[in-house]
């Protein structure tokens, strides 16, 4: 792992009610805090349960896993652990990466209408086949009249 990377931690469990002064002040004791983000819900605007905390140093970052993975905050036993950097495909790109490697394929990720979705023997099964009308068959229903 890089540097800067051990320098991030992932804190989990973490109370909903927590702000980010009251987490910086938690970790503060262990080293210089550059920087906490606490996830918040895009949708609500309320926290997601975790943050991430950046120190100045991986020796700060690994001192604070150490004593605080475990521990209670604000009523909730902490888990925390080095954050892990993102290293899946952007959505859309075709990513999926892991997830599809460890659950063998997926889709494509592309649009296919139902039509094209292949043989599917059993889904018209007990329905009536399409029937393909002649232009006299239309009558009035199509404004069209019997010509």
């Amino acid at each position: 792992m890089n540097q800067q990377q051990n320098q991030k931690l992932y804190v989990g469990n973490l109370n909903f009610d927590a702000n980010e002064e009251q987490v910086r002040e938690l970790f503060g004791a262990y080293g210089d805090v550059q920087e906490v983000k606490i996830v918040m819900d895009r949708f609500t605007g309320r926290s997601r349960g975790f943050a991430f905390v950046r120190f100045d140093s991986a020796d700060s970052a690994a001192k604070a896993k150490e004593a605080l993975n475990g521990q209670p905050f604000q009523g909730k036993t902490l888990v925390i652990d080095v954050a892990r950097t993102e290293q899946r495909e952007p959505r859309g790109m075709g990513g999926g990466g892991e997830r599809r490697e460890r659950f063998g394929g997926g889709g494509s990720g592309e649009f296919r209408p139902r039509r094209d979705w292949g043989d599917r023997g059993d889904r018209n099964e007990g329905r009536s086949e399409r029937r393909d009308y002649n232009r006299s068959d239309r009558g009035d229903r199509f404004g069209h009249g019997n010509r």
